[in-house]
């Protein structure tokens, strides 16, 4: 199957603003012919200053797995956490250090999934490190509301460029796409 590439920024604003993870459904995953996740994990899927996946998120995730999604974590979290988030969920992390926001760990999950850049969906709470980099290399993009206001110390940086720049947008509204899908042929 080919699919046609509509001309993206090549810039941090995201295709998609959702205030949670969990409002992501798999019917739409499935309109927009999303086949793989790629999953923040601090102030996306947990909060930054915890390890445990809270239920809604956790069985959100599980729902996304039985609906056969290919899903890989891409975090610069601790090794520690990035641990116990997979023992929770029984998913993986994308394999080494992502380094965010380089694209070698973008890449390297779609190397992993065997999948192409139109079909995958990233998801993070950062428009520096999570959608700008997935939106260079052509993955669609969601931008959520962090799950909590502590953040890792280094991640002050970014959000000074966020601000700096006016990067955090508003929900978008439902139905509206700042790109079109992909057409079936």
């Amino acid at each position: 199957m080919t699919a046609e590439r509509v001309q993206k920024s090549l810039g941090p604003r995201p295709d998609y603003t959702l205030d949670t993870i969990t409002q992501i459904t798999t019917g739409w995953l499935h309109l927009m012919q999303i086949r793989g996740l790629l999953l923040d994990i601090d102030n996306t899927i947990t909060r930054w200053e915890e390890d445990q996946v809270p239920e809604s998120e956790l069985a959100w995730l599980h729902a996304m797995r039985d609906d056969s999604l290919q899903i890989r974590f891409i975090s610069n979290g601790l090794d520690r956490k990035v641990r116990r988030v997979e023992a929770q969920t029984g998913l993986t992390h994308i394999a080494g250090r992502p380094l965010k926001p380089l694209p070698t760990g973008f890449r390297r999950g779609l190397e992993e999934m065997e999948l192409e850049p139109h079909e995958v969906l990233m998801v993070g709470d950062s428009a520096v490190t999570d959608i700008a980099i997935a939106n260079r290399i052509g993955i669609w993009t969601v931008l959520v509301e962090p799950m909590s206001s502590v953040h890792f110390p280094g991640s002050k940086f970014w959000q000074v460029i966020e601000r700096a720049f006016s990067l955090r947008f508003p929900a978008t509204p439902e139905g509206e796409m700042r790109r079109q899908p992909p057409s079936r042929r």
